[in-house]
């Protein structure tokens, strides 16, 4: 169904801290899942710890028995992460400077250094603006 692989290349790695949503304000893929698998992840996963990838791998241990919806909001998640993974090192870069001088003594993770360059929006270069447009719609972050 679905392979993942997290390589240990810094960039991607603190991109993704700085761009990720949590998912206390996310409204697309990860809320998707947990909405769509709930019946499942309830019947078949409830003693999971969550994190570390723990919950998918118990999914992934029952995909023969997953709903269809559940499976396509897997797959919508998996579509989100493959976009961040692909987009995450070009991102960093054309941000960078506007990070640096916007979002410098915002704490990384949760979504917070995204939530600062959209709230710098006027700010930012459009490049950047591009950037931030683009995961903010492919992570359902947009207003």
């Amino acid at each position: 169904m679905m392979n993942f692989a997290l390589g240990k290349n810094s960039v991607v790695l603190a991109t993704s801290a700085l761009l990720l949503a949590s998912a206390a304000q996310a409204q697309g893929p990860v809320v998707g899942m947990l909405e769509a698998c709930e019946p499942e992840i309830t019947q078949y996963c409830d003693a999971v710890s969550p994190g570390d990838g723990r919950l998918m791998a118990c999914m992934y241990a029952h995909e023969d028995k997953l709903s269809t919806s559940c499976d396509a909001a897997i797959v919508d998640m998996a579509d989100a992460l493959d976009f961040l993974f692909a987009n995450a090192r070009s991102a960093l870069a054309v941000c960078a400077a506007d990070i640096e001088a916007n979002c410098a003594d915002v704490e990384l993770g949760g979504g917070r250094v995204m939530s600062c360059l959209k709230d710098a929006n006027e700010k930012i270069s459009s490049d950047c603006q591009t950037q931030v447009g683009a995961f903010a719609q492919q992570f359902g972050l947009t207003d």
